[in-house]
C-alpha cells in the first residue's frame, strides 16, 4: 500500500528510493507549502541509540544556515519510521541534468563555486558532508543549485549499514564518489569532500564517472588503487590545465589535494575565467578569505580602485560646494550593487552641478579665457563586449570598460557587477531578462581643477598650461555615454 501520510505531512508522490532513504514530495498544511521528506529505513530503529543520535544529528544539520544549503524544516519518527523534512526543490537534481548532457566549463565552475562555499561554511562548523554526488545537488525553480543531505551518511554509518560495505571495513558514502580514505574505513575530514567534488567536476565535464566497475566493492577499490584518469582523454577539448585540477582534487593521498573546497574552486575558476572569481551569480559568503590573514588578496586592486574613485569624486564635489550658490547641490549618490556573486565596486550616480560664471566669481582670473581650439575634448568610455552566454538559463553579457569609469544601470532589472581587473580595464558582467535590451550609463569622473593654478583661473575653471589660458569645467555628464546591453535569448 502506498504511503499516504507521515506526521502532519500529506504524501503526494515518491521522488526517489535508494539504500539510504526514500524521498517523497509532500504537502505541509500548517504552512501551506510543498516540502520534501526523506524517510530512513525502519530497521535503523532496531538500534536503541539510533533515535537519540538521529535527533542530535538532525539538530546539527538544521543549524546550517547558508544560501546554498537546502534547509531542514522538521524531523521526527512516525510508527518506527525516522524522517526529516526539507525545502522542496522543483528543479530536480544534478543527476537529472547530467542525464541530458555534460555541462559547459563556465556552468561547471559557477555551480562548483556555489557548492564549495556551502561546503566551506559547513567545514568551519566541523561538519563533513561525506556523500558528495549528483543526487545531493538540487536545483530550485530558478535553476539555482543547493547542496543537501549533510550528515546523512554519518547517520547511516553510525548504525553500520550501507549495502554491506561497512561489514567490509568501508565508511558510509556512495562508492562512485568515495575518497580512498573513506573507502578504507579511515577517519575523514574536509579533504574527503574535496575528493568527492573533484569526481563531480570530472563527471560534469565529461558526462561519465572516472571509474567503472561491476560491483560497489570493485568501484571503491578503484578509488583506492587506480591512477586518477586523464580527463583530457575523455574530453580533449578541455583546457590542458584541467588535468592538473582533477588530479590534484582526486589525489590518492589527501595531503596532496587542495586543502579546502574553496581552493579547488579557485583553481577551477583560474582555468575557466583567468581569475579566482567567476561571475555575479556568486552567492553571499561574507567570510570567504581571499588571501593570508590580514591580506586583501585578489580584492586589493578592486577595493583600491573603489577608494580612489570615491576620493576623487569627494574632492571635486567639495570644491564645487565651496564656490557655488548655497542652494546648489552636487552630492554624489552611491549606487549599491545587487550582485550575489562578486563583491561589487561602488558606482556613482553623477548629478549635474551649476558652473560658476567667471564674471561673478569671487576670484578674478589672471589668465585669459581659452579660445575654442585650446579647450580639450571630453573623453567618454570605450566599452567592449567580451562575452555573451547563458548560465542556468539566465543570460549574461561581459563588458570591458576603463577602470576609471563608473557604470550605472538605467533599469532596476539590469544587474551589473565587477568580475575582474585586467590592466587598465575592468570586466563587468550584466544580467537581466533574456532577449531584452537595457541601457547602461558609463561615465568618466571629471578631474578636479588643480589648486596649483588657483591664482590664474576661477575656482571652477581649468588651466591649459600650453595655451596659458583658462577654460570652464565641462558639464558633469559630458564624459558619459549610454551603452546598449543586448541580452541573448537562452535555449
Amino acid at each position: 500500500m502506498a504511503l499516504k501520510q507521515i506526521g502532519r505531512y500529506e504524501i503526494k508522490q515518491e521522488l526517489g528510493r535508494g539504500g539510504m532513504a526514500t524521498v517523497y514530495r509532500a504537502y505541509d498544511p500548517k504552512f501551506d507549502r510543498e516540502v520534501a521528506i526523506k524517510a530512513l529505513p525502519r530497521e535503523f530503529m532496531h538500534d536503541p541509540q539510533f533515535l537519540k543520535r538521529f535527533q542530535s544529528e538532525i539538530k546539527t544539520i538544521a543549524s546550517l544556515e547558508h544560501p546554498a544549503i537546502v534547509p531542514v524544516y522538521d524531523a521526527g519518527e512516525e510508527d518506527g519510521l525516522p524522517y526529516f523534512v526539507m525545502r522542496y526543490m522543483p528543479g530536480g537534481s544534478l543527476s537529472d541534468w547530467l542525464d541530458k548532457s555534460p555541462f559547459s566549463l563556465t556552468d561547471t565552475a559557477r555551480i562548483v563555486e556555489r557548492i564549495a562555499q556551502a561546503l566551506a561554511y559547513a567545514h568551519r562548523k566541523g561538519i563533513i558532508h561525506r556523500d558528495i554526488k549528483p543526487d545531493n545537488i538540487l536545483f530550485d525553480d530558478t535553476d539555482t543549485p543547493f547542496i543537501s543531505d549533510f550528515g546523512v551518511a554519518k547517520l547511516v554509518e553510525s548504525v553500520g549499514t550501507l549495502s554491506g560495505l561497512n561489514a567490509m571495513g568501508m565508511s558510509a558514502g556512495t562508492p562512485a564518489y568515495m575518497s580512498p580514505e573513506q573507502a578504507r574505513g579511515e577517519a575523514v575530514d574536509e579533504r574527503s569532500d574535496v575528493y568527492g567534488l573533484g569526481v563531480l567536476i570530472y563527471q560534469m565535464l565529461t558526462g561519465r564517472q572516472p571509474y567503472v566497475a561491476e560491483t560497489p566493492l570493485g568501484l571503491a577499490h578503484k578509488h583506492v588503487s587506480d591512477p586518477v584518469p586523464d580527463i583530457l582523454k575523455a574530453a580533449p577539448d578541455l583546457p590542458e590545465d584541467m588535468d592538473m585540477v582533477i588530479k590534484t582534487a582526486m589525489a590518492k593521498d589527501k595531503k596532496d589535494r587542495y586543502p579546502t573546497a574553496i581552493d579547488l574552486s579557485r583553481a577551477l575558476n583560474l582555468v575557466v575565467f583567468g581569475t579566482e572569481l567567476s561571475s555575479p551569480t556568486r552567492p553571499v559568503e561574507t567570510r570567504l578569505d581571499r588571501g593570508a590573514p590580514g591580506s586583501l588578496g585578489i580584492m586589493a586592486p578592486i577595493i583600491a580602485g573603489a577608494v580612489l574613485l570615491v576620493v576623487a569624486a569627494g574632492i571635486y564635489f567639495l570644491r564645487n560646494q565651496l564656490f557655488v550658490p548655497a542652494e546648489a547641490t552636487a552630492t554624489p549618490t552611491v549606487i549599491e550593487a545587487t550582485s550575489t556573486l562578486v563583491p561589487p565596486t561602488p558606482t556613482l550616480e553623477i548629478t549635474a552641478a551649476p558652473v560658476v560664471d567667471v564674471a561673478t566669481a569671487t576670484t578674478i582670473p589672471f589668465a585669459p579665457q581659452c579660445a575654442a581650439a585650446n579647450i580639450p575634448e571630453v573623453a567618454i568610455p570605450d566599452p567592449k563586449e567580451t562575452n555573451s552566454t547563458c548560465v542556468l538559463k539566465s543570460p549574461y553579457k561581459t563588458i570591458s570598460i576603463p577602470n576609471n569609469a563608473s557604470y550605472v544601470p538605467q533599469s532596476s532589472q539590469l544587474k551589473c557587477s565587477q568580475v575582474s581587473v585586467k590592466g587598465d580595464r575592468i570586466l563587468i558582467s550584466c544580467t537581466g531578462r533574456e532577449a531584452f535590451t537595457y541601457e547602461l550609463k558609463l561615465c568618466y569622473l571629471p578631474p578636479a581643477p588643480s589648486a596649483e593654478f588657483a591664482d590664474k583661473c576661477a575656482q571652477t575653471d581649468f588651466y591649459n598650461e600650453a595655451g596659458q589660458c583658462c577654460y570652464p569645467a565641462p558639464a558633469l555628464d559630458a564624459g558619459c555615454m549610454i551603452y546598449k546591453v543586448d541580452l541573448r535569448a537562452c535555449p
